[in-house]
């Protein structure tokens, strides 16, 4: 019938793009003129001392959309006691990576550290905007999120992870690019997002890498002990929300 999707390449979404009958539609949520983009609530964890708010920024948009968040609430950030960017290296180098978050953020917080997996320690526990930045997998190497969780793999699931992997190899690079997997398949971090999804499709069907890393064995004692990158990065996160009065 020749319909188009309103958040195509023709009119991307945009407010000023919309026939003026349907902006009474416009929920109040909706950021400036992208009336389909927004930022979403972020998990609120806590226990008996403080509370922790994780936002899941959707990777290279997570500075804008942060800075977004920031700038709508200032002085908000003032009343933060941490505020810490855990960030995929892909493909970059890790301090390549932490440039463009230092270059934002320390305009809120102006300590906020140049070197990746660096906590500011410039200020006395439980006194306000302890920052730091980890970028995976381990603060040195390329990788992303799944490169840790393969490690993590190697020590819970090592059958799984192998099955996993002789799976995949059958995968021809015709099939592939019938696939449309990006050219630079199979990359190291493509192919290890690969193995964890297709690990986590066994210990959770139907569910999200998420949920699998919440109720499976990737992060547990046996594998904070026996992958130093997993341990490193919870030693990270400890710092930041450990606080003690005095």
């Amino acid at each position: 019938m020749g319909f188009k999707d309103f958040r195509g390449k023709e009119f991307k979404g945009l407010k000023k793009n919309l026939d003026p009958f349907w902006h009474k539609f416009i929920p109040p949520y909706s950021q400036k003129d992208d009336l389909y983009k927004r930022l979403d609530m972020p998990s609120i964890l806590y226990n008996d001392v403080v509370s922790v708010a994780i936002y899941a920024g959707e990777g290279s948009n997570l500075v804008t959309n942060l800075d977004y968040f920031i700038r709508e609430h200032s002085p908000y950030q003032e009343e933060l006691m941490a505020f810490w960017i855990v960030a995929n290296a892909d493909r970059q180098a890790p301090d390549a990576v932490v440039e463009p978050y230092g270059n934002c953020f320390r305009s809120y917080f102006p300590n906020f550290p140049d070197p990746a997996g660096a906590i500011d320690t410039s200020v006395p526990p439980f006194r306000k905007n302890r920052t730091g930045i980890y970028v995976l997998s381990d603060n040195v190497n390329p990788g992303v999120l799944e490169t840790l969780l393969c490690l993590c793999g190697e020590v819970a699931y090592p059958e799984y992870l192998e099955r996993a992997q002789e799976y995949l190899d059958k995968f021809s690079p015709e099939e592939r690019k019938s696939l449309k997997w990006k050219p630079f398949d199979f990359s190291r971090s493509v192919r290890e997002k690969a193995l964890v999804a297709t690990v986590v499709s066994v210990l959770k069907p139907g569910k999200t890498n998420t949920a699998s890393i919440a109720d499976n064995n990737w992060v547990s004692g046996p594998t904070e002990t026996e992958v130093k990158a997993l341990s490193n990065f919870r030693e990270f996160l400890r710092e930041l929300v450990s606080f003690d009065e005095g």
